[in-house]
């Protein structure tokens, strides 16, 4: 059972990868059919057999029990795209001005570094402006959520959170002035606090006190996915969901053998009339969405330097010097942990970890 699955979780995960995309050359930018591409993991994916799940089953016959794993894994949700300059975003054929409102379009915002004069001049140096977008990734919509993977909740392509639109709680940080979070230094901190840090969380503007670059947009991507994924209170966005419980039905109705509705999540049902054809019928999965916390987060570089590995951010102090560029533009996936069960049919009556 245990190789089995492994095997079809494999099969599951990177047959959409073996799509071939064209490369566009742009240099320092990237497309979506980069991040599609780069967006499949296994070592990001975290899949392993979490705990069980017990169910029961009724019929004309009766009642019995049975148990199936409960699995966790991890999903490339969203991608966060950090820059410093407003609107010349690396992902370059990701229609930004098109999602913008009229106001946001027209606007006369910029962005950018600064440039410090006299005794503010070291001060300076470590201030940093970085606009966030955070959009669901397009690969999500090539991903086959079989019977042994959660199912995402992110819309591929979708824009959770534009800081241009944010642009009044991005650029005052107002609304989380007065927050604990903001006051009490080492609350929600990037790193070991008071040992070091690359930053903290709160308040969640896109300006950064950190003398490098990339770890100055570090901060910026992990505040814009707390106001996402956490908590949206005074910024303007698209919470990922606000449910850590939910349903979510699976089976694909055009399987045409048992095995395919299977692997899908759906029932497989015979047709009274003719018992040799039968239908694939959905069913109801139950799953679980986990909190995001800074000390746990995974993140997957796409740009400016492609890992096939996540880390959490602060994990070791350093950022090494090859996953910089001139542009200060970045772009990180952020693998969210999702836990569920594997669909036995009946009632769910529940589900523990080991």
């Amino acid at each position: 059972m245990e190789l089995s699955t492994t095997i079809a979780v494999f099969l599951c995960w990177t047959v959409p990868a073996t799509v071939i995309f064209p490369s566009a050359a742009f240099g320092d930018t990237i497309s979506t059919a980069d991040i599609i591409r780069r967006s499949h993991s296994i070592d990001c994916l975290e899949w392993k057999i979490s705990g069980v799940c017990i169910w029961l089953k009724c019929s004309l016959f009766g009642c019995y029990i049975t148990t199936t794993p409960r699995i966790s894994h991890r999903l490339p949700d969203l991608v966060a795209v950090t820059y410093p300059n407003t609107f010349d975003s690396p992902w370059h054929d990701y229609p930004l001005k098109e999602v913008l409102s009229e106001s946001a379009r027209n606007s006369d915002l910029t962005g950018g570094n600064f440039e410090g004069v006299g005794s503010d001049k070291q001060h300076q140096e470590s201030l940093h402006f970085y606009e966030v977008d955070v959009i669901g990734n397009p690969a999500l919509k090539r991903l086959h959520f079989g019977r042994f993977l959660c199912q995402s909740v992110a819309r591929s392509s979708y824009p959770y959170f534009l800081s241009v639109e944010d642009a009044k709680a991005w650029r005052s940080a107002i609304p989380d002035a007065y927050r604990k979070e903001s006051r009490i230094p080492g609350l929600r901190e990037i790193g070991r606090w008071p040992r070091y840090t690359w930053g903290s969380v709160f308040p969640r503007s896109g300006f950064v006190f950190q003398y490098h670059p990339g770890k100055a947009a570090a901060v910026a991507s992990q505040r814009a996915i707390d106001i996402v994924v956490r908590d949206p209170s005074g910024h303007l966005a698209h919470p990922l969901s606000r449910q850590r419980t939910m349903r979510v039905s699976r089976g694909n109705p055009k399987a045409r053998t048992e095995h395919e509705c299977s692997l899908s999540g759906g029932s497989w049902k015979l047709n009274p009339k003719v018992d040799s054809v039968g239908r694939c019928v959905k069913q109801s999965w139950q799953q679980w969405l986990t909190k995001s916390d800074e000390t746990k987060d995974r993140w997957q570089m796409l740009h400016p330097d492609h890992s096939e590995r996540c880390e959490t951010f602060a994990e070791q102090q350093q950022f090494r010097h090859r996953r910089t560029n001139s542009d200060e533009q970045y772009v990180w996936n952020h693998w969210k942990k999702y836990k569920c069960c594997v669909v036995a049919g009946g009632t769910l009556l529940k589900a523990f970890d080991f």
